[in-house]
C-alpha cells in the first residue's frame, strides 16, 4: 500500500509484471536502509525519513551509500 502497488499504471501483462518487480525491490531496498531509532522501524516511517533525507543531499549515490553501507 504503501508502494502505490494498489493502482495499477497499465493493463499490459509486462507492464503489470514490471510495476509489481518493482515495488518488491523497492520494499527490498527499504528492508536494507537502517534509520536512527527513534525515528522507528516501520516501512512507511522508513520512507517518510528518506523523503526528508533526500531533500538535503543532492547525489542519490551519496545518500544511499551512507544509508546502506555507514560510509
Amino acid at each position: 500500500m504503501h508502494l502505490k502497488l494498489a493502482r495499477i499504471i497499465t493493463k499490459n501483462t509486462n507492464g503489470i509484471k514490471i510495476q509489481i518487480y518493482a515495488c518488491l525491490i523497492c520494499y527490498l531496498l527499504f528492508q536494507l536502509v537502517e534509520v536512527p531509532d527513534e525515528i522507528g522501524n516501520k516501512l512507511l516511517e522508513k520512507l517518510r525519513y528518506l523523503q526528508a533525507f533526500m531533500c538535503e543531499k543532492i547525489s542519490y549515490i551519496n545518500w544511499f551509500k551512507e544509508l546502506v553501507f555507514n560510509c
